[in-house]
C-alpha cells in the first residue's frame, strides 16, 4: 500500500487514480465537517467539491504537504466557512439538519436509540448556535482541533476561540440540559 507522500508523487506524476486513493480514507471526515457546520447537504457537498478542486490544484502545482488528511479537513473547513458567509449575506435559509450516525454495534436496540435522540437533540442546537459558535464546537469536539489550530485556520485569536466555545457551551447547557439526557436513559435501562 502506498503511503500518502507515495500517492502525492503519483498524482504529480500524472495518475489520476493516485488522488482518489489519496482523498478516499478522508473523504467522510471532510463531509462531516462540513456538514456539521453548513447544515445541509447540498452546501456540504460543495465544499467538499471545491475542497478537493483546490487540494488536487496544489499537488500539482508541487507544494509540500504534511498530514493529508489533517490539511485537507482544514481546506474543507475554511471552505465551508466562506459559503456560510455567503449563505448570511444572501440571507438563505438552510435546509432541516442531516445528521451523521456513529453505530454502536455493542450497544442494545434501547441503548441505541436513547443515543441517537440524544444525538439529535445535541446536533439541532448545536445548529442553532451562531456560526462562529457553531464552527468552534465543530472543529474543536468533532475534528478534535486543538484551540491553536482553530485559531490559526479562522485566522482569530486563541482567546477569542475560547470565548466563542465557552459561549456555546453556555448556550448548549440552555438548549440541551445535561440532567435531562441523563433521565432519559435512566429511564429506559
Amino acid at each position: 500500500m502506498d503511503t500518502e507522500q507515495q500517492l502525492i508523487e503519483r498524482c504529480q506524476s500524472g495518475d489520476k487514480n493516485a488522488f482518489s486513493l489519496l482523498v478516499r480514507p478522508h473523504l467522510q471526515r471532510a463531509y462531516s465537517t462540513a456538514l456539521a457546520i453548513l447544515g445541509a447537504q447540498h452546501f456540504a457537498e460543495d465544499a467538499v467539491q471545491n475542497a478537493l478542486l483546490e487540494a488536487y490544484k496544489a499537488i500539482m502545482e508541487g507544494r509540500d504537504i504534511c498530514r493529508f488528511g489533517g490539511w485537507l479537513t482544514h481546506i474543507v473547513a475554511r471552505w465551508a466557512l466562506d459559503i456560510a458567509r455567503q449563505k448570511h449575506r444572501q440571507q438563505h435559509t438552510t435546509e432541516e439538519n442531516e445528521l451523521l450516525e456513529v453505530r454502536d454495534d455493542t450497544a442494545s436496540p434501547i441503548t441505541d436509540v436513547l443515543q441517537k435522540e440524544q444525538r439529535n437533540e445535541l446536533m439541532t442546537a448545536i445548529m442553532r448556535l451562531n456560526i462562529n459558535q457553531r464552527t468552534v464546537i465543530v472543529m474543536y469536539y468533532y475534528q478534535e482541533m486543538k484551540i491553536g489550530e482553530i485559531a490559526n485556520l479562522l485566522n482569530i485569536k486563541e482567546g477569542t476561540v475560547k470565548s466563542r466555545l465557552h459561549q456555546a457551551r453556555i448556550t448548549l447547557s440552555k438548549l440541551v440540559p445535561i440532567e435531562t439526557a441523563k433521565q432519559k436513559v435512566g429511564e429506559c435501562q
